[in-house]
């Protein structure tokens, strides 16, 4: 910010150097300009010697006016990269999706994230700002661990590829998450804008007990899983309508082992169980931004401009 001072000074000096030049420049063109006491009977050197001293205060001036020109311009670029956020070109927004929809939860922003190497940064505490209206969502916090409707918190520190959706509205889980690779289940009867990616681990790669001494009902049992489709569950209805050859260790495993928390129990631990995308929720129901003729700011903890859209 220093040298932004410094140079904004420079170029203020300038600008009073060249204003203060530029009044005799002007006076001696107009006096030039307006002299009509030329002989007739001057020479033709001498006329075109004449019409030179003439211009000369004329380039001149034109020659301030660009510079002056030139120098507004940088003046203006150095006062709007002042106001950049050192994570300006590293978090990126999308337009807006499903703008100005109905449904608040069918709007959304998609945050990119590309930083260096170990680089972090937390982001909770960042707001939206609308540039125009003064308008603005402040980004929240959200749980790493999700389970549904249950509070539990941390801010939200971005690393080099991971995504973040800001949804206006409401989260059909009540709270703001991390992804992981079992919260494809959370999709099952609820909706979210975009969908959750469904890339759970596959029921019949689970390490299965044995559900019968008998070898005929024990591939039974694991052939009904088999045709489990990932992230999906199976209620009482379901296990009513098998076969009564299944036995009733298959259908207890199939109704308590096959959900999101059975799956967090058996894969926290796992390298890739961490999820690169957060879902965010405004919880508004009213408008945000205007129709159109809207300027969209994203702002750091410093209240620097981090990333803009406009339409």
């Amino acid at each position: 910010m220093g040298d932004n001072k410094e140079i904004i000074l420079i170029l203020i000096g300038l600008f009073i150097l060249f204003g203060v030049a530029f009044k005799p420049l002007k006076e001696a063109a107009d006096r030039n300009s307006g002299d009509g006491s030329t002989s007739s009977r001057q020479s033709s050197i001498g006329r075109t010697s004449r019409e030179d001293q003439e211009t000369k205060p004329i380039d001149k001036i034109k020659d301030i006016e660009k510079e002056i020109e030139n120098l507004g311009e940088i003046l203006e670029k150095n006062i709007e990269e002042g106001k950049r956020s050192p994570y300006y070109g590293k978090i990126n927004m999308s337009n807006i999706s499903g703008r100005n929809n109905s449904d608040p939860s069918k709007e959304y922003i998609r945050l990119s994230v590309n930083l260096d190497g170990n680089e972090e940064v937390n982001i909770s505490g960042w707001y939206l700002r609308s540039a125009v209206t003064g308008y603005y969502v402040v980004i929240g916090r959200a749980s790493l661990l999700p389970f549904p409707f249950t509070y539990t918190y941390s801010d939200v520190v971005l690393k080099d590829g991971d995504k973040v959706i800001l949804t206006k509205g409401f989260s059909p889980i009540g709270i703001s998450f991390r992804t992981n690779i079992c919260t494809g289940y959370f999709e099952e009867n609820r909706t979210f804008h975009p969908s959750l990616s469904k890339q759970c681990p596959d029921p019949e790669d689970e390490i299965l007990p044995t559900f019968s001494s008998v070898y005929e009902r024990d591939n039974e049992c694991i052939e009904i899983i088999e045709r489990i489709p990932r992230c999906t569950t199976r209620g009482n209805e379901y296990l009513r309508d098998l076969p009564d050859t299944v036995s009733q260790i298959c259908k207890t495993y199939i109704k308590e082992q096959v959900n999101y928390n059975s799956c967090v129990a058996k894969h926290f631990g796992d390298t890739d169980f961490p999820g690169q995308e957060y879902r965010l929720f405004f919880n508004k129901f009213g408008p945000l931004w205007r129709k159109e003729k809207e300027k969209i700011n994203l702002h750091d903890h410093n209240n620097l401009i981090v990333d803009t859209i406009s339409y």
